[in-house]
């Protein structure tokens, strides 16, 4: 397989479909149900990350296109593109660099998951971006792994604040769970959106924000809700043995079923809504912050959070300053309007007029009690 070949190749039987991007156009073209249905299942709802299904797009900003092919044809690409390209490497993920090869027109970049030893390829020309994957259930994912990047790049090109955070939204309003890895963000976010009325779950993970005159808008970003046994006892969910989970359930003998299990149960926004029954809402306009620990030996705890605990949880938080997932922008995403993202001092500043709370959950029994004190520090 040349790489000179991928470059104007068309996958037999494809089906054309079109994003809009916030503001810019992308057009996808494959012919793997696998992958089609797991770009429409990972964006989802219309609005998640930015990211909108458009009927037609006769000049789109970039075309990606999904190539499926058997590994040996992928290694014959690879070793065209190491003799006939300049050698060099990227950073596909934040510390995570793997082989490049720049030729005249082209770049070929070598595509590997940290943790799965198989190889997948991506061939960058001016406006057309080809993958070229192996036909496994790995493989089907890269096509969704390149949009929700050339979505996050844009987003971030654009100016949005990112945060580690889970989300949620009560009466309209977005709901930021901001706390370090292991503070029970999603657990808090996900008990909440289920208890509150007229409220809704985000996302999981990072959240990004964009400064609208004297407020924020806040976007999900589409990452699977992880989630252990612990959490879903906390939340007194019992049936989750019979749900069909696109990811699968941890294996046998992993520490899942521990409130502070590191193996965790993945749930796209589809099945959130599916099994835990909630409303999945893609952006809101920001209306608080919820910073959450969980604490097993503790007491319960529901307070007013202290400006200074909150900077420092907000800043150590903060994937605009240190992003782990995104490092260089290897794709070289067309951008036409950049901007900075606002400054973590004007965004706290902001939060001072916005309700900011601190909790401390020590078992199953304080979630209904968060969700009573919740509703009553912000009835308006």
């Amino acid at each position: 397989m040349r790489v000179i070949g991928t470059t104007t190749a068309l996958p037999t039987g494809a089906i054309t479909r079109h994003l809009r991007v916030r503001g810019h156009t992308l057009r996808l073209i494959t012919a793997s149900e696998g992958s089609g249905a797991l770009v429409s299942e990972t964006f989802w709802p219309p609005g998640m990350l930015g990211v909108t299904p458009l009927e037609d797009a006769p000049a789109p900003d970039l075309t990606v296109v999904d190539l499926v092919r058997e590994p040996a044809a992928i290694a014959a690409l690879l070793d065209d593109a190491a003799a006939s390209g300049t050698a060099g490497d990227f950073e596909l993920t934040r510390g995570y660099r793997q082989p490049r090869h720049d030729g005249d027109t082209w770049t070929v970049f070598t595509l590997r998951d940290v943790n799965v030893d198989e190889d997948a390829a991506l061939v960058r020309t001016e406006d057309r971006l080809t993958l070229v994957r192996p036909p496994t259930g790995l493989g089907d994912r890269w096509l969704t792994r390149i949009v929700r990047d050339i979505a996050t790049r844009v987003a971030k090109a654009e100016g949005s604040l990112v945060l580690h955070s889970s989300a949620f939204v009560h009466a309209g309003g977005a709901y930021l769970v901001i706390g370090d890895s292991g503070a029970g963000k999603s657990t808090t976010a996900i008990a909440l959106a289920r208890l509150l009325p007229d409220a809704g779950w985000m996302g999981n993970d990072r959240m990004h924000l964009d400064r609208r005159a004297d407020d924020y808008e806040v976007t999900a970003c589409p990452l699977p809700l992880a989630i252990n046994k612990g959490s879903l006892d906390v939340m007194g969910i019992t049936d989750f043995t019979a749900w069909p989970v696109r990811a699968g359930f941890p294996p046998p003998g992993s520490d899942w079923d521990r409130l502070h299990g590191e193996d965790k149960l993945k749930l796209s926004s589809q099945e959130v809504h599916r099994h835990l029954g909630v409303p999945v809402v893609p952006r809101a306009e920001l209306a608080g912050v919820v910073l959450p620990t969980v604490d097993l030996t503790a007491d319960y705890v529901f307070a007013a959070a202290d400006p200074g605990h909150t900077a420092e949880v907000v800043r150590r938080n903060c994937f605009s300053l240190d992003d782990n997932l995104y490092g260089e922008d290897w794709l070289g995403v067309p951008v036409r309007d950049r901007a900075e993202p606002p400054s973590l001092d004007v965004f706290l500043t902001g939060l001072g007029k916005l309700p900011v709370l601190r909790c401390t959950l020590t078992g199953a029994a304080d979630v209904s009690r968060l969700a009573d004190d919740f509703r009553a520090a912000v009835r308006k």
